[in-house]
């Protein structure tokens, strides 16, 4: 019977890939209209509701902030939409349909329609039935598992730092506090880091550069870790965001390997950050400048709590001219357990 089952879930996979690929949804645009698909939601659904905010509308389409943030300002770009910015808070931004917006939907839902009207034809009543009641049930399946496993995340606690070091111990790492001698090992991974143009908005990696941002006075805490043999594989620091009245939220840095990325590590070093600025005494974290184009990192902390408080439009310059947004991302530290 599990045999069965893993057959019947992988058809399906297949058929739904095959649906996909069909209706064209793979490709950049949609026929010769020249929208793509994640706008193609977007104006259906402004149509379907009166201004709502950025926030709304994320909610109804299942995205992120950062994605909604990126195919809002798209939009804004291609004359779809236009916001209207709330006289008592500035921050709330409402959405409309543009009348070439309005021109543009006009286009498209007709070909969706025949498209979908034109498939079906091709079937007896009853399968259209059969394509009805399935799609439909389908649908409210994924919507269903999708909020238990929400509410499911919900409930599950950040895990203590010891759990934490225990499991970096399972990938063969440990943390502990820097010292003057791992500077050496320390500083490659910050010029590759760098390199890479997604993640620090630094211009150069020079080692004075290095030692600005991670060494600047004594009021860092760095953490290095380590493979068993001693080998740094990457690290992090933590710090206050800003003195005086906001001396209570800390700012962090991480840098890991790029051979060691994608293993977890990551998130653990994110992990004990929360912990260990929380054992310092700060009630919240701040990230001042999240690039835009790190997707995998801001999925990382938006799954840890983070929220995006705040768009900085074209706020880094790439190394080909073009521009990125950035990100202030915030997370109160009341839930973490010292």
């Amino acid at each position: 019977m599990k045999s069965l089952q893993e057959n019947m879930i992988n058809e399906l996979r297949q058929n739904a890939r095959t649906m996909i690929r069909e209706l064209g949804l793979l490709n950049d645009a949609y026929f010769d209209i020249g929208v793509t698909l994640a706008e193609r939601h977007l104006l259906i659904e402004l149509s379907t509701c009166e201004s709502p905010t950025m926030g709304e509308i994320a909610e109804r389409l299942l995205l992120d902030k950062s994605t909604i943030s990126r195919l809002i300002s798209r939009a804004l770009k291609k004359g779809y939409i236009h916001c209207n910015t709330d006289k008592k808070d500035k921050r709330k931004r409402f959405l409309q349909l543009t009348e070439f917006g309005k021109q543009t939907l006009e286009r498209f839902e007709p070909i969706a329609f025949d498209q979908t009207k034109n498939a079906l034809s091709t079937l007896s009543q009853g399968q259209v039935e059969t394509v009805y009641n399935g799609i439909r049930l389908y649908a409210k399946a994924l919507k269903k598992a999708r909020l238990s496993n929400r509410e499911e995340n919900k409930e599950g606690s950040l895990e203590t730092l010891l759990e934490i070091e225990q499991a970096l111990h399972q990938k063969g790492c440990n943390l502990r506090l820097f010292e003057k001698k791992d500077e050496e090992q320390l500083y490659p991974i910050y010029k590759e880091v760098v390199n890479s143009d997604i993640q620090f908005p630094y211009s150069s990696n020079d080692i004075d550069e290095f030692k600005k941002h991670f060494f600047p006075s004594s009021e860092r805490d760095v953490y290095i870790c380590q493979r068993q043999d001693g080998v740094i594989i990457g690290g992090f620091y933590i710090r206050q965001n800003y003195t005086g009245r906001s001396s209570h939220i800390a700012n962090a840095a991480y840098m890991i390997h790029q051979e060691y990325r994608g293993q977890g590590i990551g998130s653990l070093l994110v992990k004990a950050s929360l912990h260990l600025a929380k054992k310092n005494g700060f009630q919240a974290m701040q990230f001042n400048m999240v690039l835009s184009q790190n997707v995998l990192a801001i999925k990382l902390y938006e799954r840890l709590g983070f929220i995006v408080a705040g768009t900085l439009p074209n706020a880094v310059q790439n190394k080909d001219g073009s521009y990125q947004d950035g990100y202030v991302m915030f997370r109160s530290l009341e839930d973490v357990a010292i």
